[in-house]
């Protein structure tokens, strides 16, 4: 089993509901996700409320990232993170978890599941998404975000 971390930077889009990234496996392992954090890096005139949720299609990534190994021995991640497709993920119902924002540059939250991990299954259809639920103002922000995994 490794440990593996990915993280991305992505200005805000003026369309709420916007997935601001996905973490999407393989599918002969399941992801254990251990632990998310996000962060406010240019500041938005409105806040953000970020929604952690399955997909429940991935869609077509344009943009990936692929997992970072903690050992460099570990072989290569199986999990990816998206941040831009050609065609968006299908969100699921229901979010596991929920927060809003300041507007101010700095801003933090974290999500652990340390005790019991969320699972992404191994399946290649399915995957956890952020979104950004409220996505208007003058000035979008930039929003920084990374996610830890087990496989």
């Amino acid at each position: 089993m490794g440990r593996y971390s990915a993280s991305n930077s992505k200005a805000g889009v003026n369309a709420a509901n916007t997935i601001m990234w996905q973490l999407r496996g393989g599918t002969s392992e399941r992801l254990k996700i251990l632990e998310i954090g996000l962060g406010v890096k240019t500041a938005p005139t409105t806040a953000p409320a970020f929604q952690l949720i399955r997909t429940t299609a991935v869609g077509t990534s344009s943009t990936t990232a692929a997992g970072n190994p903690y050992d460099a021995g570990d072989p290569t991640a199986l999990g990816t993170l998206d941040s831009a497709w050609s065609v968006n993920p299908t969100l699921g119902t229901g979010a596991f978890r929920e927060t809003t924002m300041t507007t101010t540059a700095g801003g933090q939250t974290f999500w652990t599941f340390y005790d019991e991990p969320l699972i992404v299954p191994a399946s290649a259809t399915a995957g956890l998404a952020i979104v950004n639920t409220v996505a208007t103002g003058a000035t979008l922000g930039t929003f920084v975000s990374y996610v830890v995994w087990d496989e």
